[in-house]
C-alpha cells in the first residue's frame, strides 16, 4: 500500500486536535502515520494530548459528528514524543501511529516544514503527504478517496478536498479558492451553498487554488517543489507553495469524494506575536502585510492596484483608534515595498 504522512499543527486548540485525530484514526485506509506538531506557547495542549494518547483523559470529546469520532479508538496509541531539535536525528519510526513533536512557534509554514524534512528523509516515491488543519473532522473514506485519485497516474497533481462547514455540514465552505491578483483578494468557490453535488465535476481554472485546510500531494511534490515559504509566518504560504509548484509542472485538482468538515478559523484563534498576547490583531497584521508581500513576489505589476487597498485598510483601522497596530503594520508595509522578493533569499524550498 501507499503510506500517507498526515501533518497536523496544533496551536493551543488541543480539543479540536483530539477530535480531528479521533476521526483520522477511524479512516477506512489505515496505512498512515500522523505527524503532530505542537507549537503552543505553554504545556496545556501538550499535557492534554499526552493524556489522550495514553488513555488517561477524563473528558468526553464534544463533537457534532459522533458517527465519525465515536467509539473512541483503543488507548494507548503507539506514539513517540520528540523535541524539534531531535527530529533531524530520528530514525524512521515506521510502527508508530503518531509522532508528537514539540516545537517553538515560528509560524504555520515552519511547523509544517519540520514534518516535511522528516518525510523527505524517511518516505519513498510511493508515499503521500496530507496537510490537514487540526480544526477539522474527516469522513471515514476521505483518505481512501484521496489516494484513490492517483491510481490513474495523476502524479503531477496536488489535491484539495470538498470542505463543508463543521457547524452546517450540508453547506459548502469551499471546493477551491480563487485569487484576484489585481486586488490581492481571495474568496471561496461554492461558499454558503447547499451541497447538492453541483461541484462534483469541478475543474480548476488558472486562478483557482486549493484551500489550505486540506492539501494532499504525492511525495514527488516535496522533492521537486521543496518546503513551504516560512517567511510569511501566517497566511499566503499555501498559495505561494501552489504557485511555486505550477512552475514545476504540478496542477491543482478537486477530489469531491473526499469530504472534510472544517470549523474555519479556530486553528489560529488565540495565537499572537511571541505566543503571549491573546490579541487577535496578529492575524490582521499578517493578512495585510502578506497580501502585499505575496503580490510583490508573484505579481509585481499589480502593486499599483493592491497597494491602495492596503493603505485603505490601514486608514480604516486608524479611524478606529488602533494607533499602535497601524504604526507597526505601516512600518512592515514600507519594508515590504523596499524589498526585492525576486532577488532576495526568501525560502521557497
Amino acid at each position: 500500500m501507499n503510506r500517507a504522512f498526515i501533518v497536523v499543527v496544533n496551536y493551543t486548540k488541543y480539543k479540536d486536535t483530539i477530535e480531528c485525530l479521533e476521526s483520522v484514526l477511524k479512516s477506512s485506509y489505515q496505512d498512515f502515520q500522523v505527524i503532530l506538531i505542537d507549537n503552543s506557547p505553554d504545556d496545556i495542549s501538550e499535557n492534554n494530548i499526552h493524556n489522550w494518547l495514553n488513555g488517561q483523559s477524563k473528558d468526553d470529546i464534544e463533537t457534532l459528528f459522533p458517527e465519525l469520532v465515536y467509539p473512541l479508538v483503543k488507548k494507548p496509541i503507539p506514539y513517540s514524543y520528540i523535541k524539534e531539535e531531535q527530529l533531524n536525528d530520528m530514525p524512521y519510526l515506521k510502527n508508530e501511529r503518531l509522532l508528537f513533536v514539540r516545537a517553538a512557534n515560528k509560524g504555520f509554514a515552519a511547523a509544517n516544514n519540520l514534518a516535511f524534512n522528516y518525510i523527505l528523509r524517511q518516505a519513498d516515491e510511493s508515499s503521500f503527504i496530507w496537510v490537514l488543519n487540526n480544526d477539522t473532522v474527516i469522513a471515514k473514506d476521505c483518505l481512501e478517496n484521496l489516494i484513490g485519485f492517483y491510481k490513474n497516474g495523476e502524479g503531477d497533481t496536488i489535491l484539495g478536498s470538498k470542505l463543508n462547514f463543521y457547524y452546517k455540514k450540508e453547506v459548502l465552505q469551499a471546493v477551491a479558492g480563487r485569487y484576484n491578483k489585481w486586488l490581492g483578494s481571495t474568496y471561496h468557490v461554492g461558499e454558503g451553498e447547499i451541497d447538492n453535488g453541483q461541484y462534483d465535476n469541478f475543474t480548476m481554472n488558472p486562478d483557482n487554488y486549493i484551500v489550505g485546510a486540506s492539501m494532499f500531494l504525492p511525495f514527488s511534490f516535496l522533492k521537486k517543489v521543496g518546503l513551504m515559504n516560512d517567511d510569511y509566518f501566517l497566511y499566503y504560504e499555501e498559495l505561494d507553495w501552489i504557485l511555486a509548484s505550477k512552475q514545476k509542472g504540478f496542477k491543482p485538482a478537486l477530489q469531491a469524494n473526499a469530504i472534510v468538515y472544517h470549523k474555519e478559523g479556530t486553528s489560529i484563534e488565540g495565537a499572537s506575536f511571541g505566543g503571549k498576547n491573546k490579541d487577535k490583531s496578529f492575524a490582521d497584521y499578517y493578512s495585510i502585510v502578506n497580501r502585499l508581500k505575496f503580490t510583490k513576489k508573484w505579481y509585481p505589476s499589480c502593486l499599483y492596484t493592491v497597494t491602495p487597498g492596503v493603505i485603505y485598510a490601514l486608514l480604516k483601522r486608524l479611524c478606529k483608534g488602533r494607533f499602535a497596530f497601524v504604526n507597526k503594520t505601516a512600518k512592515a508595509v514600507i519594508k515590504v515595498l523596499a524589498t526585492d522578493y525576486h532577488n532576495n533569499n526568501m525560502n521557497n524550498g
